[in-house]
């Protein structure tokens, strides 16, 4: 019996690829443990990255709001979408490319065209587009045209109110108006209530543009006040602006003329003449002025009289001559004076970067520039420094910085003329519209005991003279007379004389129309009551005064 023994192998075949199956699945097992660890270790880290930049934003409050005063939105922020593009990426033809976007995003194919072939990672083509303009670019079918979603100002009463509110550049920094000004407090998400009322402003906007066609005038604003507290309720200017689409004006549109550009102011500086020789004791009501000759064949009167005026009568006829007399009376040290007591020498504080210094006199101020400057010719100011002058004259003599902002307490009480002058003054103001052949039959509304001036500034040409047919009109206006509540500031820029106007262009014409229908809706909407009649004769004979009959 022959008995064979096997062969003794250290790694058969069986064994070895057992061995070999071990060996590739304790591989495959740690290369998924090892990329497991490795994706969750990213994981947290993109986590944390993500986490950290939520934290970061949180503490990025949303820019505030902005509403008129009854809580009105005016101002707000929404979200929006920005397109941009990685350039190195696009493969299409880029100028067929170029082209349809241009035609989608409204900008220029030759600009887009020379963002594709920069051969940037990151470009914007155009920030802030519209959902409509976002669907479009989604159908374009290119994956390298991304959008991110920014936050977007907008505006919902677009050119109402626009001078006012302002705006914001696309990174929504305040560029102008109350954006501007409370730049820092809207960062911070802090809302804004305005004293404006957008009815009113709405309405006064629409009768401003009236009267701007109307005339084919070249720009004109409007002021409503209440003269109590000071509060601005409207302001607007024309020509004005869309705040969502600032980018298609131009600067003549942004120009808050009421706060930025100062102006001569003619015969509404009347009143202010008559207050300062008044309170004074340079002069008294009871005195006359001989106003039969022109003053050195420069000062003339539009309605010549050979006679002597009051001063309630140089008042209501608006007499140059008389004013002048006045204001030599006056002198230029305490004509001076008074208008650095009722701020003409500053900006008005507001709170609104956009106010600026008056212009005021800074040439030569002699003898006949004092008489000329009386009656609003040589001196320049804002409206709203005329329209805060006129608040504080009516508001018992005492003058406040104007409110655009509801809780902005009231700074600055200043006396600037005594409570019997502030009477007195209101009573010349009720007899101008009262008793007035032309101004007042335009702007008296039964029941409201309305009171004003106007004044009618004419420019100087090419040829460097006065022009008759070149005007700037003003009326302030105001009322109850009997106890002074708003103040309404109409102006108008060269007015153009036409036929069925009677080719005139006075302010008598042209603004006395425009503040009667702007207190009408001062009226409807704020739902104002009429005024007791005997509130009005009480407030009427409180003013003790001589009735000086005229010389003929």
């Amino acid at each position: 019996m022959i008995i064979q023994s096997k062969k003794f192998k250290i790694f058969d075949s069986d064994a070895l690829k057992k061995f070999h199956k071990r060996i590739f699945f304790s591989i495959i097992v740690f290369l998924c443990c090892y990329f497991l660890a490795v994706f969750r270790i990213a994981d947290v880290m993109i986590l944390e990255i993500n986490l950290n930049k939520n934290q970061n934003y949180s503490f990025i409050p949303e820019r505030g709001k902005i509403y008129d005063r009854n809580g009105q939105l005016l101002s707000t922020t929404v979200n929006s979408h920005s397109l941009f593009v990685n350039a190195q990426k696009i493969k299409k033809d880029k100028k067929i490319l170029s082209k349809k976007i241009s035609s989608i995003i409204n900008i220029n194919d030759k600009e887009i065209y020379k963002k594709l072939t920069s051969n940037k990672k990151f470009i914007y083509l155009k920030r802030n587009i519209s959902p409509k303009e976002h669907q479009k670019i989604i159908e374009l079918g290119e994956i390298n045209l991304q959008t991110s979603i920014e936050k977007k100002r907008i505006y919902p009463f677009r050119n109402i109110g626009s001078h006012i509110i302002g705006y914001v550049d696309v990174d929504n920094n305040g560029l102008a108006g109350i954006e501007k000004s409370y730049d820092e407090n809207l960062k911070k998400g802090e809302d804004i209530y305005l004293t404006l009322n957008i009815n009113l402003q709405n309405a006064s906007t629409k009768a401003l543009s009236k009267t701007i066609n109307k005339f084919s005038a070249e720009s004109g604003s409007i002021i409503i006040m209440d003269i109590a507290n000071s509060e601005i309720l409207s302001l607007v200017n024309y020509p004005d602006f869309d705040s969502n689409n600032v980018n298609q004006s131009n600067s003549n549109q942004r120009l808050n003329r009421v706060l930025q550009s100062n102006y001569e102011m003619g015969s509404t500086f009347k009143p202010i003449t008559v207050a300062m020789g008044i309170d004074s004791g340079i002069i008294d009501q009871n005195m006359t002025f001989d106003v039969s000759k022109p003053i050195k064949n420069k000062i003339e009167d539009w309605d010549p009289c050979n006679c002597s005026l009051s001063v309630k009568e140089i008042v209501v006829r608006s007499s140059n001559i008389g004013t002048a007399k006045i204001a030599e009376k006056i002198g230029k040290d305490n004509q001076i004076n008074f208008f650095k007591k009722i701020g003409f020498y500053e900006p008005i504080n507001i709170k609104l970067n956009e106010a600026a210094k008056p212009f005021g006199q800074p040439y030569h101020w002699g003898k006949m520039e004092t008489m000329t400057i009386g009656y609003g010719h040589g001196f320049a100011v804002t409206p709203l420094h005329l329209a805060v002058a006129y608040s504080g004259m009516l508001n018992n003599g005492i003058k406040t910085d104007p409110k655009i902002i509801i809780d902005d307490k009231i700074k600055n009480y200043k006396k600037i003329i005594n409570k019997e002058t502030s009477s007195y003054i209101s009573y010349l103001l009720r007899s101008v519209v009262q008793e007035t052949k032309i101004t007042g039959p335009k702007v008296r509304i039964e029941g409201y005991d309305i009171g004003g001036k106007t004044g009618t500034a004419e420019l100087i040409n090419s040829q460097n003279d006065y022009d008759k047919d070149l005007n700037r009109t003003i009326f302030v206006s105001a009322f109850p007379m009997s106890n002074p509540k708003y103040l309404i500031l109409s102006f108008i820029d060269k007015p153009k004389r036409k036929k069925e106007n009677n080719y005139s262009i006075t302010s008598a014409t042209v603004n006395a129309p425009l503040v009667k229908d702007i207190i009408i809706k001062i009226i409807e909407i704020l739902k104002l009551p009429q005024v007791d009649n005997e509130h009005i004769l009480n407030a009427a004979t409180s003013i003790k005064y001589s009735q000086i009959n005229a010389i003929n």
